[in-house]
């Protein structure tokens, strides 16, 4: 059996506008937004706001917030008898705003961020 799809879509929305209207983005000038939440193993999150100008700033918005809002988003998804995903990177763009989200069932550290791959990784969160 599925997943509430309406559900999911809502929360997954929720969680888009509940990250733009943070304090963190709010009133500043940017082009794009990141925000990687893990929920398993354990609960983390980090984000990057992109300029327009083509630079970036590490940045995320409140973690108990967005945490649990991600756990609603996971719980809505979870398919009967099968694991939830462990991360999720929400990207935000502008104009628009346009909301993508990509889930990851298997590596939770999938898009962590070490000193070794920083600057290629902020480019691969970077929305399009």
């Amino acid at each position: 059996m599925g997943f509430d799809q309406a559900l999911a879509d809502r929360t997954l929305n929720e969680l888009g506008q509940q990250i733009i209207a943070d304090p963190r983005y709010a009133g500043q000038d940017w082009q794009g937004i990141a925000v990687v939440v893990q929920v398993q193993p354990r609960q983390r999150l980090f984000g990057y706001v992109y300029r327009p100008d083509g630079s970036w700033t590490a940045g995320m918005p409140d973690m108990d917030a967005t945490i649990d809002k991600a756990l609603a988003l996971s719980k809505a998804m979870q398919l009967d008898g099968k694991d939830a995903w462990k991360t999720c990177l929400i990207q935000i763009a502008r104009p628009g705003p346009q909301l993508k989200a990509d889930f990851e069932y298997e590596d939770g550290a999938r898009w962590n961020i070490t000193p070794a791959n920083l600057k290629a990784q902020v480019e691969q969160l970077r929305p399009r």
